[in-house]
């Protein structure tokens, strides 16, 4: 219950991550077969260029978002940051399995301050970030290490056009 609230931010960053299918966290069956389905979705689409520096694909994110919460709540462990009796945000515990967040800057000890400018203290408060992330034009994340807050940013872009067959339909037709 409480990885949830991470989990707008965290499947976004995901998404530029590696993926891959882990039967060492399982969850219950049908998320289970649900995040296989949609990883051999991905996997099975014709390769195209990694999205440009700070960027991530839309389809991808919309993919993460699809997936569900059930499937990334596999790949993180958090506990709640409280300061002076205050709550502060989330603090990353575990981060698994280490490909799948490869090159995504956040390690265990960051505590997560809030995603897209949304406040992630309440279970609906991450529910309503993680959704509007099919919508946003960008990802944000403040959080904090060290006692200094950083600001983890990501464009959502459109990924580039199919390139059309070099064979024309008149030539199809001729080739027969």
């Amino acid at each position: 219950m409480k990885r949830a609230y991470l989990l707008p931010w965290a499947l976004l960053l995901a998404a530029c991550a590696g993926r891959e299918n882990d039967a060492e966290y399982p969850a219950n069956e049908v998320l289970v077969a649900d995040a296989a389905d949609e990883e051999d979705a991905m996997n099975s689409q014709p390769a195209r260029p990694a999205p440009p520096a700070g960027s991530l694909w839309r389809d991808e994110v919309n993919a993460m978002v699809d997936a569900g919460l059930g499937w990334f709540l596999q790949r993180v462990d958090v506990e709640p940051a409280v300061e002076a009796g205050q709550f502060r945000g989330f603090r990353l515990v575990r981060l698994t399995p280490p490909d799948f967040w490869q090159g995504v800057e956040l390690k265990p000890g960051d505590v997560v301050l809030s995603v897209n400018g949304m406040p992630i203290e309440r279970e609906t408060q991450a529910y309503e970030a993680f959704q509007s992330l099919k919508k946003a034009t960008e990802l944000r994340v403040r959080y904090e290490r060290g006692g200094r807050q950083r600001e983890l940013v990501y464009r959502i872009v459109e990924p580039p056009a199919e390139p059309e067959s070099k064979v024309t339909p008149d030539k199809r037709t001729a080739a027969k």
